[in-house]
């Protein structure tokens, strides 16, 4: 069954510049000195974002702040787009990416530490075309599907051997694609769908899923050549956090207490 795309939406006008309005994510490429922990994210409210100040915060950045400085990590948040940053810590030493999906292709490429999120991935159509899939073959006869380049939908998307993808470099362009109807599909996490909308003033219910895709675990991605010791060190301070309720006090009030809870568990 294909999603129609056709009708123009009323607001689009309103969302020609979105993928234009932030002109801070793409600062200079990130560099690193051997021995010098850098700590990467991208932009993605409301876990993370950057104030007019140059300060990247969101409950998900000041957890993981909280987590450097009981772990003695002098290093500050940098954000770059994802794709940036990915092959940044894929190609370089002492390097921190979050949030991370922790897939199978890229379980050997990293060192992890979390998890520190969990999401629920699908493919969301706006609201009035919203005809529900009953299977990825389905997917294949939309008139274009949106996936932000180098994310893990993008990657799953690719690897089955979808044709009918846009792959832009950031995740709001996504959302202004879909809105223009220059993509019939989003695919996106249910957080992530709901935080742009909140940004452009839409309500959640303006897309709705057509069909889930999986649940996916999120953590911090450390390069490969990061010293065990860190890494255990991280991950002995993250479940402390997680017992003691610092985990859940930051994402109080973003997140549903089913997301602080099943991410506050320490197997």
């Amino acid at each position: 069954m294909a999603v129609n795309a056709r009708r123009v939406h009323p607001l689009s006008c309103v969302f020609f510049t979105l993928a234009f309005a932030f002109p801070c994510l793409a600062p200079a490429e990130p560099h690193n000195t051997l021995g010098v922990l850098r700590v990467l994210t991208e932009h993605s409210p409301p876990g993370e974002y950057q104030e007019p100040s140059g300060r990247v915060t969101g409950p998900t950045a000041e957890m993981v702040r909280e987590l450097m400085r009981r772990a003695g990590e002098r290093a500050e948040i940098e954000l770059h787009p994802w794709k940036r940053g990915y092959e940044y810590a894929l190609t370089n030493q002492q390097v921190a990416l979050f949030e991370t999906a922790r897939t199978r292709d890229r379980e050997k490429l990293f060192k992890w530490v979390g998890p520190i999120k969990r999401i629920s991935r699908g493919l969301y159509a706006l609201e009035e075309n919203a005809q529900p899939l009953n299977n990825m073959e389905q997917a294949r006869e939309a008139a274009g599907i949106c996936a932000y380049n180098g994310d893990s939908s993008a990657d799953m998307l690719q690897q089955k051997g979808f044709t009918n993808l846009a792959l832009p470099t950031l995740p709001e362009q996504c959302l202004s694609m879909l809105l223009h109807k220059r993509v019939a599909i989003w695919a996106t996490s249910d957080i992530e769908k709901n935080a742009f909308l909140a940004t452009v003033g839409l309500p959640s219910h303006t897309i709705k899923r057509v069909l889930e895709l999986d649940i996916r675990e999120l953590y911090i991605a450390f390069s490969l050549a990061t010293p065990d010791s860190t890494i255990e060190r991280w991950q002995k301070v993250l479940d402390e956090m997680k017992r003691d309720g610092t985990v859940a006090r930051f994402y109080r009030g973003t997140y549903s207490q089913e997301q602080i809870d099943s991410v506050s568990a320490v197997e």
